[in-house]
């Protein structure tokens, strides 16, 4: 919550043998390196580190969560068209597959015996974390170069929270300093959200709660008799309110707690009207979430679970909920990713032209500007005439063949 953007490479603290080694393997890699397994307790910075240093580095980061896809059919699915295609785009790829511990057990169904085999002689650059080991990470280890994060050492948080602190201009007791430090046990992630929480007036003394995960939060807040409970649950599980705008990991984003309600309440079989209700509601929110990190005013982190329990409660009894994690099918995602791909150099290009970022011509003038051309007869003319590469010229046209295929269905 208290970065002003992404990371970079030299925003971490710690495990620095172990950076360097990834530093080092991306530089050397060649077709058929071992692949890298990143093994260590969570919040040391193993999946922030891999973004940032795709970031740096400019690689396509190809970021999978392993523990979605428990059997081999699912992981082949997904990981076979990415190690087929890749030679074809001409993109330095990095293939990262996190929480790899999570697809060991009875579910597994040959999803460990598939990556043993196409680790083995990689084409791409491929990289997986664990937080723990047991016997998925043992046997990936065969064929993968073992790198080990540790906790953050006591000295190293206290430093990070100072600069937190000399940052946004927040000032805490020295004894309140040791006792955030003492509480996240070296876990980045737990020292800011104890932070967090000690200055928007929260306890930062543990409750029985505070070992929950998202689902089991999720589950006991549709399950609490009482306001009161429920916003317990919220305030002390292992959940989060988050701006996606900042980017986030997999992890982050599984515990993102507007996500996991959002994904919870579109997958249920509510009527119509009711899950309308519920989706403004979470919006509204989303809104307030959104004002609170743009202008930094962690103060209202305080009331956030308050509204956010407010909402929600009285709505969600007695219906039966439960949490689930949104799945996109394959097949729309295998779209949504060869999409991504093509029009990547595209906004880029034309952002250029326009004189704006590529988020914001992505996201405020193409969808208009391709909604005003399908409008007009002449529109392969004006396309055709415009300084335009071809490989421009055949997305955009394609983006209109979308609109008036849209268009016809409406």
């Amino acid at each position: 919550m208290y970065r002003e953007g992404r990371l970079g490479i030299n925003d971490f603290l710690g495990n620095e043998d172990a950076r360097h080694t990834i530093l080092k393997w991306l530089k050397e890699w060649t077709i058929g390196t071992k692949p890298l397994l990143l093994l260590g307790p969570p919040g040391v910075g193993k999946t922030s580190f891999i973004h940032a240093i795709c970031t740096e580095l400019e690689l396509d980061l190809i970021d999978l969560n392993a523990s979605d896809m428990r059997n081999k059919d699912s992981l082949e699915e997904v990981i076979f068209p990415i190690l087929s295609n890749a030679s074809l785009t001409g993109k330095i790829f990095l293939l990262f597959l996190d929480e790899i511990d999570g697809i060991f057990g009875r579910v597994d169904s040959g999803a460990v015996s598939y990556l043993l085999d196409i680790l083995k002689t990689p084409d791409i650059r491929i990289i997986m974390a664990a937080n723990r080991n047991n016997q998925s990470t043992k046997e990936l280890s065969k064929v993968s170069k073992i790198v080990n994060f540790h906790s953050i050492s006591p000295r190293f948080m206290m430093m990070y929270l100072n600069k937190i602190c000399s940052i946004h201009n927040i000032s805490i007791s020295t004894p309140d300093k040791i006792s955030v430090v003492v509480n996240s046990q070296g876990d980045i992630r737990s020292l800011l959200n104890i932070f967090q929480a000690k200055i928007a007036g929260y306890s930062m003394t543990k409750s029985k709660y505070q070992q929950l995960d998202v689902d089991e939060a999720v589950n006991s807040f549709f399950l609490a008799e009482k306001k009161e409970e429920a916003h317990s649950l919220i305030l002390n599980s292992d959940v989060f309110f988050s701006d996606p705008r900042f980017g986030s990991s997999s992890d982050e984003r599984r515990k993102d707690i507007l996500n996991a309600f959002f994904s919870s309440i579109v997958m249920s079989n509510l009527e119509n009207d009711l899950l309308s209700i519920l989706l403004d509601a979470l919006s509204r929110i989303d809104i307030i979430v959104g004002r609170m990190y743009s202008h930094r005013n962690w103060r209202m982190l305080r009331y956030i679970s308050l509204i956010f329990v407010y909402s929600l409660f009285e709505l969600t009894r007695n219906k039966y909920l439960r949490y689930h994690r949104y799945n996109i099918g394959f097949q729309q995602m295998g779209n949504i990713f060869s999409r991504g791909l093509i029009l990547k150099n595209t906004l880029t290009n034309l952002s250029h032209i326009f004189h704006t970022s590529k988020s914001t011509f992505g996201s405020s003038y193409f969808p208009y500007l391709t909604y005003l051309l399908s409008m007009r007869i002449d529109r392969m003319k004006i396309i055709e005439n415009s300084a335009l590469i071809e490989v421009d010229r055949k997305a955009i046209i394609k983006e209109i063949n979308l609109q008036d295929d849209h268009t016809k269905k409406e």
